[in-house]
């Protein structure tokens, strides 16, 4: 009994496994098939990856070029050698200018006149290669007292605030629109005219100041700038480093490839800065707003007072010949009306 069971399910089997491979060449078509199609959508997809490089090629080459027009006509920016120190008398000479250009201020010795070393001038203003911008909050602290100085020439030329705030004004100015060619959307929100618009206080001139270096280390490492080449606080600096296509891949699209811990070094020394309290009534406060809307202002619709509406006189008297003009051919089309009814009537 068990044995020819057992010879049914062999049979069974056989007959399954002869069907089987019946169908097989049909799926070897099938899968033949799906390997052309897969092949053919993988030569596709090279071809238009080949088309977005050359694309992405013609368009940093445009950048590039705009962005060199931007530099050579618009914002110049060159370094400016340190005088090398003299000898004998001029050492003295040397020694006493120094000494006329410290100020103390809040406890510190701080100097005023950095021309003693490298600095990077935009335009016309210059920046202290240092990174050092203190001598602005010199200038607020001596002169909150006194007041702004005189509006002659020397005293606008030689006024280290008035350098300073220019050249991060026109530095700012050159971030923006190199953000704008390069799509770019920088982390911090700045205005050129943060720089410029009146005097600032010790925190918001440093917070600014971080926010602009913050912006300009984040356009470097987007365009692969190496982060060995970068200091936090050198702003032209980093922004020469930025435009010189022999150290960055200027012009490039695609995701932040930088190092985390190397960028993560050089923003940290940025964040104390970045998290100073400006005060109330900061202009700054609209950073944590979204770009994408703008707050529109709540402003209530005019109400009409109750009571009878007083029209002029010239408008009063069209609106009564516009009455009376269809009040008469309402009465003419019911006139003609009856009639047609009462001769319809009558006839029938």
């Amino acid at each position: 009994m068990k044995q020819g069971k057992g010879e049914t399910e062999n049979a069974n089997l056989t007959k399954t496994n002869r069907e089987r491979s019946a169908r097989l060449p049909r799926y070897e078509e099938k899968v033949g098939k799906m390997g052309h199609y897969v092949r053919q959508w993988e030569h596709n997809v090279k071809k238009q990856q080949r088309a977005l490089e050359a694309v992405h090629q013609d368009l940093k080459e445009v950048i590039r070029s705009s962005v060199q027009q931007l530099v050579t006509y618009i914002f110049p920016i060159t370094a400016v050698q340190p005088t090398p120190p003299g000898t004998g008398e001029e050492d003295t000479v040397t020694a006493l200018a120094d000494a006329s250009r410290t100020a103390y201020v809040r406890g510190h010795w701080i100097l005023t006149d950095s021309s003693g070393e490298l600095h990077h001038c935009i335009v016309a203003p210059t920046l202290p290669g240092s990174g050092d911008y203190s001598a602005y909050s010199a200038w607020v602290a001596t002169n909150k007292e006194t007041g702004v100085p005189g509006g002659g020439t020397d005293s606008v030329d030689h006024n280290p605030a008035y350098n300073l705030a220019g050249a991060l004004t026109y530095t700012t100015q050159l971030i923006n629109v190199l953000a704008y060619y390069l799509d770019v959307r920088l982390p911090n929100k700045l205005c050129y005219s943060d720089f410029c618009g009146h005097e600032m206080s010790d925190p918001t001139f440093a917070r600014r100041v971080a926010k602009l270096n913050a912006n300009v280390l984040h356009l470097c490492f987007l365009q692969n700038v190496e982060p060995e080449r970068l200091h936090s606080t050198h702003t032209l600096h980093n922004v020469l480093n930025l435009l010189d296509t022999t150290v960055s891949d200027l012009g490039r699209q695609g995701p932040l490839e930088v190092d985390p811990v190397q960028a993560r070094y050089l923003e940290d020394q940025l964040t104390h800065d970045l998290n100073l309290n400006e005060g109330s009534g900061s202009e700054d406060e609209s950073d944590n707003l979204p770009w994408e809307w703008e707050t529109v202002p709540n402003i209530s619709c005019p109400e009409t007072a109750a009571g009878p509406a007083v029209l002029p006189s010239q408008q009063l008297l069209n609106t009564q010949q516009a009455t009376s003009m269809a009040g008469g051919l309402v009465t003419s089309a019911a006139a003609s009306i009856v009639s047609i009814w009462r001769g319809w009537t009558g006839n029938k």
